[in-house]
């Protein structure tokens, strides 16, 4: 795709396209230089003085494509400007890093909810923007070498999400397929989902289970706990074990535990803290009465999942965020 030179010796980039485009002049040569249109070695350069060796192999992008990337680059920076990054991707599969503080989805409910949420930034609509604009360059670039193009929409699909308040690994699907395959094969597919969380004092015993049927208020949109079965409330089982205590005089303020989840209820792991007689740090909706952080101590760390059209198995870690760090001193 687009023109491929071989550089014939030592050079800089300015005088080696001066050289190939003699009929152009120095203006319009400096502007393809300007648009991105330069590659080398695969990635766009438009320093003027960048260095060639003999050998090297330069591409002139048609125009078009040149332009397709820099928006699917814009896109990609406003994801980084977000706090969100992209810890897998491929034909099918998304898997992005939230920070806490961005909703995944419009929570709207009803006219004047929706209109509000319209207003919110959420991963949902970075992710989308992010996906149509890769989607537009791979049909400028399937244009420009003559390969079969997709015209079909591109979008992401929710498999699951997290609080806005909770950071750490999301999974989307690229496709509709893909997303009934991961919902419908949920606990065949997903290997290992762990969180890490920050509860307020103690918890005994260090390592166990919760067991309750959560049931959402229709007004407060609080989860409610119940030890025994309730109408229409769900089943939720959640696992814990305590990984270190943090100190102040000899005094245990705060647990660091890793909870991994048996099913998937909204609120789960934080309705459940609760339960143990421990809130999680930040999470004054559930009890917690102290707030160190700014945010909720509570970080999605380790996504362990089978690749749904083949047998490779995908494990991706989020390290603690930074502004968790409060809890290591």
């Amino acid at each position: 795709m687009g023109q491929k030179f071989t550089v014939d010796r030592d050079d800089t980039l300015l005088n080696f396209l001066y050289r190939m485009f003699p009929l152009q002049g120095k203006t319009g040569v400096k502007k393809v230089l300007a648009s991105g249109q330069v590659t080398i070695a695969g990635a766009s350069v438009t320093a003027f003085d960048h260095p060639l060796r003999k050998g090297d192999t330069v591409v002139i992008l048609p125009k078009e494509v040149s332009i397709a990337r820099k928006v699917r680059s814009n896109a990609a920076d406003s994801l980084s400007r977000a706090g969100v990054s992209i810890a897998y991707e491929d034909a099918h599969l998304l898997v992005v890093d939230k920070p806490s503080g961005l909703l995944t989805v419009s929570t709207g409910r009803g006219k004047v909810g929706k209109e509000l949420d319209k207003r919110e930034k959420t991963l949902y609509a970075l992710l989308n923007d992010y996906i149509k604009k890769s989607a537009a360059v791979d049909r400028k670039e399937a244009i420009a070498s003559g390969g079969s193009i997709d015209r079909a929409t591109k979008k992401v699909w929710i498999v699951h999400r997290l609080d806005k308040g909770t950071s750490g690994l999301v999974l989307f699907a690229k496709d509709e397929r893909t997303k009934d395959l991961l919902q419908s094969k949920w606990k065949e597919l997903v290997l290992e989902r762990t969180y890490t969380a920050f509860v307020e004092g103690c918890p005994e015993p260090e390592k166990g289970s919760v067991q309750s049927w959560l049931l959402e208020h229709p007004k407060s949109l609080k989860m409610h706990s119940y030890p025994e079965p309730v109408k229409d409330a769900q089943l939720a089982i959640t696992h814990y074990k305590t990984l270190r205590h943090i100190y102040r005089r000899s005094k245990i303020l705060y647990t660091q535990l890793e909870f991994s989840l048996q099913t998937g209820r909204k609120n789960q792991i934080r309705v459940h803290a609760a339960d143990l007689g421990h809130p999680i740090a930040g999470d004054e909706k559930y009890g917690a009465e102290t707030n160190p952080a700014g945010r909720l101590a509570l970080h999605a760390a380790t996504l362990v999942f089978r690749n749904p059209y083949g047998k490779d198995i995908i494990r991706l870690m989020s390290p603690l965020p930074e502004d968790l760090s409060v809890f290591e001193a």
